[in-house]
Formats: structure tokens, C-alpha cells, sequence
């Protein structure tokens, strides 16, 4: 599913470049390890706080540019049960200095309205 696929897979990696302290070299050693850094302040999300920091979802059926289209468990070679999501949302915090009380959002999903990828940052002034 979309949590598997695309979150594991590529949005944390994405969330990791942008938390990262500055690397001491460009170097990929040097830019793996500020990852790494980022991904270990990663708070786990206790299992009383997924229903308040977590979104799951499926798509079903309804109409783009006027035409129908199935819903995701009519797709073929998907079981009629499948339970398997299409669309995730996460409010994820990272436990260090610099991203102290920071909500960082990743979102993702199949047959959304408008495809997109971006990341949107607001900036604060940082405590000193």
C-alpha cells in the first residue's frame, strides 16, 4: 500500500534531507549520516496516538472528467476485502534541538484530485 510503497520508501527519505543538519562535507558518507541522525529523532507514534496522527484510506468508486471509474477493491487482481490503503497522512514530530514541537506532514495517495509533489516549509523565527 501507499504506506509501504511510498512513505517508507521515498517521503522519508525526503523528510530526512530536509530535517538534516548541514553535512560537515558533501560527501555521500558525510549526507548519510545527518540522514541517519534525522531518521533516529523520528518520534514512534504510540499505538493510543495513531487514530490523532494518522490517516488511512482507500479510494472508491465515482467520476473523473465525467467518466466513471471503479472503486479501488473493483480494481482488477485486488480482493473484493483488501484492507490495503491508497492513502496515508501523518503528523510525524522529530525529537532534537532544531525541530523541538516542529509538525512535519507527509502525505500521499492514489486517484487524488489534483497530482502533486511538493514540500512546503513555514519558517519561524528560531529561539535562541
Amino acid at each position: 500500500g501507499a504506506m509501504r510503497d511510498i512513505v517508507q520508501n521515498h517521503l522519508l527519505q525526503l523528510l530526512a534531507l530536509v530535517g538534516m543538519e548541514p553535512p560537515s562535507a558533501f560527501d555521500d558518507r558525510s549526507v548519510r549520516d545527518e540522514k541517519v541522525k534525522v531518521l533516529r529523532a523520528l518520534r514512534q507514534i504510540a499505538p493510543e496516538e495513531v487514530g490523532e496522527l494518522t490517516v488511512r484510506g482507500q479510494y472508491g468508486q465515482g467520476f473523473i472528467g465525467g467518466e466513471r471509474v471503479v472503486g479501488y477493491r473493483d480494481e482488477p487482481g485486488v480482493a473484493p476485502n483488501s484492507q490495503t490503503e491508497t492513502y496515508v497522512a501523518l503528523k510525524c514530530f522529530i525529537d532534537n534541538w532544531r525541530w523541538e514541537g516542529t509538525p512535519f506532514y507527509i502525505r500521499t495517495g492514489k486517484r487524488l484530485p489534483k497530482r502533486s509533489t511538493e514540500i512546503a516549509i513555514r519558517f519561524r523565527v528560531a529561539p535562541h
